[in-house]
C-alpha cells in the first residue's frame, strides 16, 4: 500500500504505557509503530466484519477489503463472519 500522506498522532503517557505493556507481552522485538499498525488492522477487520454482517458491504467488497491485511488476519475475520452468520440464521 502506498503512503499517500504522513500523519502524526499525540499519545498520552498512559497510552504509551499501555503500548509498553503490550510490547512486553510479545516475545519478538516489536516497535510501537508495529503495535499501532496491528491495532489499526484489527479495527479495520472488525469494521469489515460488522459492515458485511449488516448488509452494508458486498462479498466483493469484503474480499477486496481483506486483501489489505495479512492472510492469517483475513482468515480469522472470515471465521468470525461465518460464526456471526450462523448465529443470525439460527435466530
Amino acid at each position: 500500500m502506498d503512503i499517500s500522506r504522513e500523519s502524526y498522532i499525540r499519545l498520552t503517557e498512559e497510552d504509551v504505557g499501555k503500548l509498553d505493556v503490550v510490547q512486553s507481552s510479545i516475545e519478538e522485538s516489536t516497535t510501537h509503530r508495529q503495535l499501532v499498525r496491528g491495532a489499526i488492522d484489527h479495527f479495520y477487520c472488525n469494521a469489515l466484519r460488522f459492515l458485511y454482517r449488516d448488509g452494508e458491504l458486498t462479498e466483493d467488497g469484503l474480499e477486496n477489503g481483506l486483501s489489505h491485511v495479512e492472510d492469517w488476519m483475513a482468515e480469522k475475520t472470515l471465521k468470525e463472519i461465518a460464526a456471526d452468520m450462523e448465529e443470525i440464521n439460527s435466530q
